[in-house]
């Protein structure tokens, strides 16, 4: 691979040889001098065009030039990129080299040279192609029934979810997608799998909590379990579906360890005051809450034998005065 450090201080040591200003190298060049500092500095490279014309100028080569020899480079500044691509194996360590000095339609033009061919290796190309070649290529992999696993790190967003959608309208695996989809896209393929009656147990952790929530609730009222949610919804939600179970009378004992602290009190006491069994609640509530459900028994005249062990001695002693008042 080319070190541009090294090809700069080389582009310094050969103007200096023939006792030229940055500005004079610039104006043979046909480049500002600011171009020429960054060459000389590392910054960049220059253009593949210019390379013939700077090594003539040093009087050297443009393999000299560059510190190494690549077939690929003497080829795209002969324009022979086609012919290249046709008759050779392109290796990662060469593209990674000549990279920086091809130009974005040269890069094109060899990664559509290597799919006429045959398509191997494409992978390579994928950090230096442009949102609209790697569309088509993910297209045409995906018409051909083969894998874009590999190029969703490149892939436009918008993409990723559009080819995720489309696959699984295909019947295809879509796990791969997750990571890389936005949030309203993730969710409209949550929808679309809850309709269809399938788990999207998979997809909990990359979905946005809101969006869990509206789910969980859509699918407690079609009559579907919905234990998977839990541990993804907000508090808010998770309260929500709660009060609806309490409402139908339906147990809740499997979400108090997700739920609020404050809102387990809050239902715990709800349920009380409807005459429904609270036990399962006195493990998740603070010293405050069960104090309160006690003071409700008492002036109830209900026993709290069962409370004791989660009671202060202050609040003890305060209905001990309350009973005795």
């Amino acid at each position: 691979m080319f070190n541009m450090k090294q090809v700069g201080k080389k582009i310094l040591v050969l103007r200096k040889k023939l006792n030229m200003t940055q500005t004079e190298l610039a104006d043979k060049m046909d480049v500002s001098f600011q171009a020429v500092s960054n060459w000389e500095r590392g910054n960049s490279m220059p253009d593949i065009s210019k390379l013939p014309q700077l090594a003539e100028l040093f009087g050297c080569t443009v393999d000299e030039l560059l510190d190494g020899k690549s077939e690929l480079l003497n080829s795209a500044m002969a324009d022979g990129l086609q012919e290249y691509a046709e008759n050779n194996e392109i290796s990662r360590e060469e593209l990674d080299a000549a990279a920086p000095i091809l130009k974005p339609d040269q890069l094109e033009q060899l990664a559509n040279s290597v799919l006429l061919k045959n398509g191997d290796n494409i992978e390579i190309f994928f950090p230096y192609l442009d949102d609209e070649t790697m569309r088509e290529v993910a297209e045409r992999r995906m018409e051909k029934g083969e894998s874009i696993a590999d190029m969703l790190d490149y892939l436009d967003d918008d993409l990723i979810g559009k080819f995720a959608l489309q696959q699984y309208g295909q019947g295809k695996s879509v796990e791969q997608f997750y990571d890389y989809m936005e949030d309203w896209q993730l969710k409209e393929l949550a929808e679309r799998k809850t309709e269809k009656g399938e788990s999207i147990a998979d997809m909990l952790e990359y979905l946005d909590a809101d969006d869990v929530g509206e789910l969980a609730l859509r699918q407690y009222e079609a009559g579907n379990p919905a234990e998977i949610f839990y541990e993804h919804m907000d508090d808010w939600k998770l309260k929500e579906l709660a009060e609806r179970k309490i409402e139908k009378g339906e147990a809740i004992e499997g979400m108090l360890e997700y739920l609020d602290a404050d809102d387990v009190g809050e239902l715990a006491l709800k349920q009380y005051d409807t005459g429904k069994p609270v036990e399962m609640f006195y493990d998740y509530l603070d010293e405050d809450q069960m104090g309160e459900l006690a003071k409700r028994k008492v002036r109830n005249k209900e026993s709290i034998k069962d409370l004791l062990d989660h009671l202060d001695s202050d609040v003890l002693r305060e209905l001990v005065r309350e009973l005795l008042s």
